[in-house]
């Protein structure tokens, strides 16, 4: 599918997108016709799961929390209409959502769509009593780090934005130990977008609709790609 839009797409259009952008970064991906099927077939792919799947999931659980948890559910919904007053959000608006930013942090910790981050030795590594030779992947499971009570306090488990209000260093013992968007150089490079269009679809939809929690609801969180409801999240929505 994704090679047939770039066979519509080439020579029949100068607009400067994504889509371009890989399009022309093919053509010095590597040596052969299918190496450059393979990188525009595998840029695409990372922009379908990373920049859209991952949000989508995100904000789901995100819904699903606020509507689980009334208090937060109305904290964020008065700060939305005393900041925005009726107008859509925009860049100074949300700079100042603080409740809003905190639920987004916690919602990440609790369910990070990118469950799994992972690293490669490049030499012969120590890590307290264990010894990790060169080459070796290290798989780290986000959710359990993430719900370590040993590094986010006895409430790891329960759902609590206000441990962030003072930012992720302020929450945990080690800031290494929240990973919703992986950690050191190789941090996604959408962090901050995926951040701010969680922040934008919440103040959105607070500001319009309350949630609650419809009793066909099965909570059942899974791992294929992503960390996403087996089941769906099944919400009753009502018009403020």
């Amino acid at each position: 599918m994704i090679l047939d839009i770039v066979k519509d797409r080439r020579g029949s259009s100068t607009a400067k997108d994504i889509l371009q952008v890989i399009l022309e970064g093919s053509e010095n991906g590597g040596p052969g016709e299918s190496s450059a099927h393979e990188f525009i077939v595998d840029n695409c792919k990372d922009m379908l799961l990373a920049a859209s799947e991952g949000t989508g999931f995100a904000a789901t659980w995100g819904l699903m929390l606020l509507a689980s948890h009334p208090e937060w559910q109305a904290r964020a919904r008065s700060e939305v209409k005393q900041i925005c007053d009726g107008h859509l959000p925009d860049l100074d608006m949300l700079a100042k959502m603080k409740v809003i930013k905190m639920v987004v942090l916690e919602v990440l910790r609790l369910y990070p769509s990118v469950a799994l981050v992972s690293r490669r030795a490049m030499q012969d590594v120590k890590l307290c009593d264990m010894e990790v030779p060169k080459g070796v992947n290290i798989w780290i499971w986000g959710p359990a780090l993430h719900r370590d009570p040993d590094l986010w306090g006895p409430d790891a488990d329960k759902f609590n934005p206000g441990r962030f209000v003072d930012g992720v260093s302020g929450a945990c013992k080690s800031s290494h130990a929240y990973v919703p968007f992986g950690v050191g150089v190789r941090v996604c490079p959408g962090k901050k977008i995926g951040m701010t269009q969680m922040e934008v679809l919440f103040a959105m939809i607070l500001s319009n609709f309350n949630l609650s929690i419809s009793p066909s609801y099965r909570h059942s969180p899974n791992l294929g790609l992503l960390l996403e409801p087996e089941h769906g999240v099944h919400l009753v929505i009502q018009k403020i």
